[in-house]
């Protein structure tokens, strides 16, 4: 390995550990790792038939990743670019979390609630369902959190329902789906979470036969790119789950 790649990598790996959610930093140190893997197999390929075999499945890997990427990414920016000003009127409006910083909402989740509040300025009589669990370095649950937030700028508790045992996506809609149930709720119902998340949202949804209209909340620009590519490797996922 040259001094610039081991650099590289522990550079890679060290911001991988001291940033939180940092999956974009895993993914570039692994893929990083990846390449210098293929260097070394492809130095060797020339004289060896086994490395020689060994180059072109790297290659076959690589090529299938790539295009696999540019299609699931393509489906989501469109999906976004398309219902992003989606604003249905509903009765009930179910809202995503998104983890916390001890019993702080995190910066992606603000952005959901901040939608929220607009949505409530405009649609008065809606009422919240405010989905997420407790998480192990989260000192509250995420709906708790939620509906102090929401309720400190202006909705009512009256307002909020709270659904604080799911720690998925999955989880978050299925438990939603029980709440509506038992209470009887009838009639349209949306769900609003960042737009990055939405897609793989309503596949769920879809799944689950829950239908459900769609609000986008927009996501902090700093860390869009990172969830994008989270949502590459979430989509493929969905279809490895029996649950869902």
């Amino acid at each position: 390995m040259k001094k610039l790649d081991f650099i590289i990598l522990i550079f890679l790996f060290i911001c991988s550990l001291l940033v939180k959610s940092s999956f974009g930093f895993r993914f570039l140190f692994l893929f990083y790792a990846s390449l210098i893997i293929y260097k070394n197999i492809a130095l060797k390929a020339d004289k060896n038939k086994f490395f020689k075999f060994l180059k072109k499945i790297c290659k076959l890997g690589y090529c299938l990743f790539f295009f696999s990427f540019i299609i699931v990414e393509g489906i989501i920016l469109k999906d976004i670019l398309v219902n992003r000003n989606n604003s249905p009127k509903v009765k009930y409006l179910i809202v995503l979390g998104a983890g916390l910083k001890g019993d702080i909402p995190s910066e992606v989740l603000k952005y959901r609630l901040n939608k929220a509040i607009k949505y409530f300025k405009e649609n008065p009589d809606t009422i919240f369902i405010v989905s997420g669990g407790q998480g192990k370095d989260e000192l509250i649950s995420e709906a708790e959190a939620m509906e102090i937030y929401l309720s400190e700028r202006g909705i009512p508790i009256k307002n909020i329902i709270k659904e604080d045992k799911s720690t998925s996506t999955y989880e978050n809609l299925k438990f939603s789906d029980k709440i509506i149930k038992e209470k009887e709720i009838t009639g349209d119902i949306a769900v609003m979470s960042n737009s990055f998340h939405m897609y793989r949202v309503k596949m769920i949804s879809k799944k689950l036969n829950f239908p459900l209209k769609t609000v986008y909340a927009e996501t902090p620009a700093i860390v869009f790119p990172n969830y994008m590519l989270r949502e590459y490797f979430a989509f493929f996922n969905e279809y490895r789950k029996k649950e869902v």
